[in-house]
């Protein structure tokens, strides 16, 4: 799916990831259909020259370098300077680890994804995609990931498996209790 807008200074851009999965009861679990990217920018009420783009549909653990090569293209070939892209938690600091080095130098990368998926009770998807237009908005040109209210320049982030979050040193500290 893609919304083509000539005019759009921001593109959001989906690779799936956990964000995308919905629950397929010919699979008896969770899998892909379709991008619910569109819905989701009506939703959340994107301004209207927001581009779309589906990259791919996948489990980031089952991306493999090709299809990582391919967003890479996508980005570098990108005509907007501020993209979000929607990625699986597992390797998606390996993929923006690439994209740093694809990117052009004016670009904004913001890499965001989710624990819950969007279409589940209690998912953070949402929340996490706001933060990460935030971003994509404010950061100055370079690589980051946004997840649970905290952004990091990608290169010094990682996911905790454990708990379920990302920790490193956030560029943007978040509120402290």
């Amino acid at each position: 799916m893609q919304r083509n807008n000539p005019t759009a200074s921001l593109a959001i851009l989906t690779t799936g990831g956990t964000f995308e999965k919905q629950y397929c009861p010919d699979q008896n679990g969770l899998g892909f259909t379709q991008s619910g990217l569109a819905a989701w920018a009506t939703q959340c009420r994107l301004p209207t020259n927001t581009r779309l783009e589906t990259v791919m549909l996948v489990d980031s653990l089952d991306m493999t370098e090709d299809q990582r090569q391919t967003l890479a293209l996508a980005v570098a070939e990108s005509p907007e300077d501020r993209l979000i892209i929607i990625h699986g938690t597992d390797t998606m600091v390996r993929s923006a680890d690439l994209i740093a080095l694809h990117k052009r130098a004016e670009q904004t990368v913001v890499f965001t994804g989710a624990m819950i998926p969007a279409s589940q009770p209690n998912s953070d998807a949402l929340f996490n995609l706001g933060l990460a237009v935030a971003a994509a908005q404010l950061c100055p040109a370079g690589c980051y990931i946004a997840m649970s209210g905290s952004i990091w320049l990608a290169k010094d982030a990682s996911k905790n498996h454990l708990q379920g979050r990302f920790e490193g040193t956030p560029v943007y500290l978040p509120i402290q209790n």
